[in-house]
C-alpha cells in the first residue's frame, strides 16, 4: 500500500519519529511504542502504536485513513506476533523477528488477507534506524520516510 522509487537524499531534519511529534507515546504511558508499517509495493503506509510490555493492544491508521486495531504478544522465543483488523474489512498478521539494539528498533513482516505483504518497524528511534541503514530497499526507505513525516496514528 505505499511507494516512491528513488530517494535522493535523507537528512535527519526530514525524518521525524512519530513519538517526537507526540510526547504522549512513551514507555511510561503503558509501555507505548510507535510503529510504522509499509506495503511491499510502497503504495500505502500505516502509523500506529502498541501498548504493553509482553502483550497488548495495537492501533494504526493507514495513509488512506483506514483505521486498524488488534492485539500483539511476545512469543516464548521472544519474537512479537500480532493480529489486526481494519475498518475496510481487511485483516492480517505480522511477526517481529529482528531487534536492532543500538536504536531499539524492531523489524517485522506481515501479510493481509487481501494478499498485501507488509514490513513493520517499531520503536522510539525509527528515524535514527532508517538513517543508519543505507542498505534498506529504496521503496521501503521512501515509504518509511513518508510515514514518519505524517501525523502519528
Amino acid at each position: 500500500m505505499l511507494r516512491l522509487t528513488i530517494l535522493c537524499a535523507i537528512t535527519s531534519a526530514t525524518l521525524v519519529d512519530p513519538v517526537q511529534a507526540d510526547t504522549t507515546c512513551t514507555l511510561n504511558d503503558n509501555f507505548c511504542v510507535p510503529f510504522v508499517g509499509c506495503t511491499q509495493d510502497g503504495q500505502n503506509f500505516f502509523t500506529g502504536r502498541t501498548f504493553g510490555r509482553e502483550s497488548g493492544p495495537l492501533t494504526a491508521t493507514g495513509a488512506d485513513g483506514t483505521a486498524c486495531r488488534g492485539m500483539w504478544r511476545r512469543t516464548f522465543l521472544g519474537a512479537g506476533v500480532a493480529k489486526f483488523e481494519c475498518s475496510d474489512g481487511n485483516t492480517g498478521r505480522a511477526r517481529y523477528t529482528y531487534f536492532e539494539r543500538s536504536s531499539g528498533t524492531a523489524l517485522g513482516r506481515g501479510r493481509t488477507k487481501a494478499g498485501d505483504r507488509l514490513t513493520f518497524l517499531a520503536g522510539h528511534n525509527i528515524g535514527t534506524y532508517v538513517l543508519a541503514n543505507n542498505g534498506l530497499d529504496k521503496t521501503l526507505l521512501s515509504c518509511v520516510t513518508r510515514a514518519l513525516s505524517a501525523k502519528p496514528g
